[in-house]
């Protein structure tokens, strides 16, 4: 059963719908599950709508300054997003969850942001979109590599890590007048390896996670 925890004074007051850590069950991981759903499935449907050389250097960004897929990808960000934000509303404050939470929600404004600053519209803005890119990548890495080395350190979780990196260094390599033209694949596959991390912490039992396990206890 999922429960509430109830407010002990001000200084430890919780958000109302958040789940204690000892109550932290597998309907949070089905409402992260759906919001990557959304997301990936966007991405998709603009693939199929669009593909040509555009989506190769640019990536994903191309999808929201072309006309067919910018509703597409306006509804499914904007959707998916609202979705990601209620999930995290459920993450209790405790390590790692709380860092989770965080993250969860700085890419949530974050890929509205990226809509909202079309990299064609001049120069500022493609700075303000490249930064907020490299942002989001930075956010996911750094909450990736936590979980990886500090809370987790199975193999599943070094599996998912390491594919979360290789999918960074191909999008890196694919920036504009860089050396491959696979940023797509290279973001694609960065979110697939951050979403498996992602949901095998949320699989795996919270009595564990609560702190950093020692070396001696790595498997």
């Amino acid at each position: 059963m999922l429960g509430r925890k109830k407010p002990q004074g001000s200084a430890n007051r919780r958000d109302k719908d958040e789940i204690d850590v000892d109550d932290f069950s597998e309907p949070v991981l089905y409402q992260v599950m759906a919001s990557e759903a959304v997301l990936l499935l966007t991405v998709m449907v603009c693939t199929v709508m669009i593909w040509n050389n555009n989506v190769n250097v640019y990536g994903i960004s191309y999808f929201g300054v072309t006309t067919p897929t910018l509703p597409v990808i306006a509804l499914g960000f904007v959707g998916g997003g609202i979705m990601l934000i209620m999930a995290s509303r459920k993450f209790p404050s405790r390590a790692p969850y709380g860092l989770v939470k965080w993250t969860l929600r700085t890419v949530s404004v974050g890929i509205v942001l990226l809509l909202l600053t079309p990299y064609t519209l001049d120069t500022f803005f493609n700075w303000m979109h490249m930064t907020l890119g490299a942002a989001i990548f930075a956010t996911e890495l750094y909450t990736g590599g936590i979980l990886c080395f500090r809370h987790m350190r199975d193999r599943i979780s070094k599996w998912a890590f390491g594919i979360q990196f290789l999918g960074g260094l191909l999008a890196m390599c694919s920036l504009p007048d860089n050396m491959l033209n696979f940023m797509i694949e290279g973001e694609v596959i960065f979110q697939l390896g951050f979403m498996v991390l992602l949901n095998h912490l949320l699989r795996s039992e919270p009595s564990i996670l609560s702190e950093p396990i020692p070396p001696e206890a790595q498997g």
